[in-house]
Parts: structure tokens; sequence; C-alpha cells
């Protein structure tokens, strides 16, 4: 009988084990994943925080325009890519809302991370008459926390966040712009009105 050498039973039990701990590894990583799919709540910045300054260029245009929340205007800032086909159904709302003068009062900005030579590509991005920019430095960027697209954020005149999430549908996005002008506890309830409609984006 083949006797197998100690310092070889030793190495095959040691690379089980390895191999286990990779699989555990590899499960939890998934488990927080999926995790990550099932809370789109967490996009956006937290209800009630202060919304950060951000600095921004227009398409083809070099100049550094800023983003100051709390300056006095309620802001509807939207974080949406013209490579995203629910990116662009917000993005359509919003021109629409615009267009109709349903979001008078309110200064609407749609910040983009693809490059902006991807706009040519959407007749939504490049037709709604809604100001687009892209963000030139981080600097506040990932307190919105927009790691998917899209994202709506509702931004009072005190600069605080009164609604954020992942919406397209205009019921929506009406209740958000109306977010952004009532006091805390209406804004709250316009948000739960339009929740109970099932509008949230799929």
């Amino acid at each position: 009988m083949i006797r197998i050498p100690a310092y070889l039973e030793i190495a095959q039990w040691a690379l089980l084990a390895a191999l286990a701990l990779l699989v555990i590894a590899a499960f939890r990583q998934l488990g927080r994943m999926i995790a990550g799919q099932a809370a789109p709540q967490e996009l956006g910045p937290p209800v009630g925080s202060s919304a950060a300054p951000l600095a921004y260029a227009r398409p083809g245009d070099e100049t550094v325009r800023r983003l100051t929340p709390g300056d006095g205007r309620p802001v509807l800032l939207a974080f949406a890519d013209p490579t995203c086909p629910s990116c662009e159904q917000l993005v359509g709302v919003l021109g629409a809302l615009q267009a109709a003068g349903e979001l008078d009062g309110l200064r609407v900005l749609v910040l983009i991370s693809d490059p902006p030579s991807y706009l040519a590509i959407s007749e939504v991005f490049s037709s709604t008459g809604v100001e687009v920019g892209r963000p030139v430095r981080r600097d506040g960027l990932d307190s919105y926390r927009a790691s998917a697209t899209p994202v709506l954020v509702a931004i009072d005149a005190a600069g605080v966040v009164r609604a954020a999430g992942s919406v397209v549908r205009e019921p929506q996005v009406r209740a958000f712009a109306q977010a952004c002008l009532l006091p805390p506890p209406e804004a709250e309830l316009a948000i739960s009105a339009a929740d109970t409609k099932g509008e949230r984006a799929p």
C-alpha cells in the first residue's frame, strides 16, 4: 500500500480549507449584491440631510458652474445617463413638466456620468430643454449616493433633501417637485400619496 507523505496530506487539507473560505466569501459577496439590488431606497442622500454643493460643466462648454443648495431656490436634481432607458423616461417627464410650467420656481438640473458625446445618441437628452451637465470634481458627489441611475433628488430652498430615490414616472416626479416647495410634514405626505399609486420605478 502506498503511503501519502504527511506533508502532502497537510497541503491537501490546507487547500480544501482555502477553497471553503473562497466559497463562503463568494456567497457573502453575492448576498451583498442581491441586497443592494433589492434596496433602491439606498440610492440618493438621506432625507433630511443637507445637500452638498457640486461643480459641473455643460456639454461643449468648459465653464465650471456650481450648484449651491440652500441659496434660496429649490432644486430638482437628477442623476441620469443617455445610455439608460429609464433615465430617458425620467428626463422626458422632467422636460414635459417644465414645458407645462409645473416646475416654475425650481432649478432643474440633470447630471450625467457618460461622456458628453453620448448625448447625441439620445434625442430626449438633446431636445428636452432641461439643463444637462457633467460633474467636473468629485467633491460632494459621493454624498448623493448615485451609484446607479436614475436617481432624483428634491432639495428645498434651505438646501435640505426632502425626497430622494430612483423614480421615473410622472406622478412620482411631480410629487418630488412638490416636496421641494412644501414644509417637511406636507412633503412627506405628498411622497407617500404618490407611493400608494405604485409609481416607483420598475
